[in-house]
C-alpha cells in the first residue's frame, strides 16, 4: 500500500512533489501513468501573499502556502479519485 503520510522520518523518502513538472515557470502539472495532466498547481500573488492554487481535472480543490503541501493535497485527491467507491471490499 502506498501511504505517503505514514512514512518514517529516517532515511530518504519519496514525495508527491517528485511527480510534478514545471513548465512554464510557476506552473506545475501532475501527470498520470499515461502522461495525461490530471492536476495543476499555480503560484499566485494574493492579498495574503504568495499562495499555490491547486486544481484537479479543472476543479479548484484549494490553496496552499508551500509547493510541498500543494503537491501532497493534489496527490491525495488523485489517489482518492482512483479508488473504487463504497466501504471495505466495495460494500
Amino acid at each position: 500500500m502506498f501511504d505517503t503520510f505514514g512514512m518514517r522520518d529516517d532515511g530518504p523518502r519519496w514525495h508527491p512533489l517528485l511527480l510534478v513538472r514545471e513548465s512554464p515557470p510557476a506552473h506545475w502539472s501532475m501527470l498520470d501513468s499515461r502522461d495525461r495532466v490530471v492536476g495543476v498547481i499555480d503560484l499566485r500573488r494574493t492579498a495574503d501573499g504568495l499562495r499555490y492554487r491547486v486544481e484537479h481535472r479543472g476543479e479548484l480543490i484549494g490553496w496552499a502556502t508551500s509547493l510541498k503541501i500543494a503537491a501532497e493535497r493534489l496527490h491525495r485527491v488523485i489517489i482518492s479519485a482512483a479508488a473504487p467507491g463504497g466501504g471495505v471490499n466495495g460494500s
